[in-house]
């Protein structure tokens, strides 16, 4: 009976995933790619059935159901070539309305300058607002993200909407995630009447499980399996290790087409303290990216997670 739970998903999921496998093309708001979050950076992503913090509002809004306390998370991403990310995710549990979810990401560029011409400078930058919502029916959770994205280009603006979808479900102590992310109308630069590029439509499939769970130390494991509209297909892997819920360190593979420089070795570590009821984590993530043969970059994520 379990089985015939997943097989219309399954089927659901592949049918677009197959489709898209043949014939990838581009998609414009590559903002929604931006991995947010020191933890799901280091475990190469692999967080829609992981997730149980703010940071899956990213990955599976579902699993804002499994937060049961007031929570904050703030980032920074270092990334290439001087492109820097912040973000600022917030958690609200309620009795009756299920758990609310916001989270808000800036990214902004160098200005682009040309010291040979009298045009302006150009700046470019992008702002992504989410507001979520997850329900818990049993061993089941259910949730919905509305995103709203703004692109800045010089004198150019466009502007969409987004929605996520996710579902979490728990048997034999393992997490079961299914995921369809960025489901919205195409991206148009104003004023450009011809120009548009379509969402980065996502289907996530995930798994997660406790290897090892012991006051002195605990070990968790998760795996995913993604496509993404201009990527492909691709799938991650992730490890964490908690050494008396005090010290962790965590490690993720991403695989990816070879000109993908989201895909690779990622890593990280965090501490975690408490004062009184205020819990908090500082947590740090590095993601290489190799650029050519000779030349590897380095993102770096430096995070902050309060809880209440």
């Amino acid at each position: 009976m379990k089985k015939w739970f997943f097989l219309p998903l399954a089927l659901f999921l592949a049918g677009p995933c197959r489709v898209m496998a043949l014939d990838p093309g581009t998609s414009g708001a590559d903002i929604l790619k931006v991995p947010i979050g020191v933890r799901p950076t280091a475990l190469g992503g692999a967080y829609s059935a992981f997730g149980d913090d703010v940071y899956v509002i990213g990955y599976n809004p579902a699993g804002l159901a499994r937060v049961s306390k007031y929570s904050v998370g703030l980032d920074h991403i270092e990334g290439l070539a001087g492109v820097e990310v912040e973000s600022l995710s917030v958690a609200v549990p309620t009795r009756n309305a299920g758990n609310f979810g916001g989270q808000i990401i800036f990214r902004h560029m160098p200005n682009i300058e040309n010291t040979l011409a009298t045009d302006p400078v150009v700046s470019a930058n992008d702002i992504v607002l989410t507001v979520a919502d997850a329900q818990q029916f049993g061993k089941v959770s259910v949730g919905g993200a509305f995103k709203t994205i703004v692109s800045t280009l010089g004198d150019k603006q466009a502007f969409t909407q987004a929605l996520d979808v996710g579902f979490k479900i728990q048997l034999w102590e393992t997490d079961f995630a299914a995921v369809v992310q960025n489901i919205g109308p195409a991206v148009r630069f104003q004023p450009d009447p011809q120009g548009e590029d379509p969402l980065p439509l996502t289907f996530r499939l995930g798994i997660a499980k406790p290897l090892i769970v012991s006051p002195a130390s605990t070990l968790l494991v998760s795996a995913e399996a993604l496509n993404v509209r201009d990527e492909g297909n691709q799938a991650s892997v992730g490890l964490e290790y908690w050494h008396r819920s005090v010290l962790a360190i965590r490690a993720g593979y991403r695989f990816t087409g070879q000109a993908d420089l989201s895909g690779g070795f990622s890593a990280g570590a965090a501490l975690r303290y408490s004062l009184g009821k205020l819990e908090y984590e500082i947590g740090y993530a590095w993601r290489p990216s190799q650029v050519n043969s000779d030349f590897l970059a380095s993102n770096h994520v430096f995070g902050l997670l309060l809880w209440y």
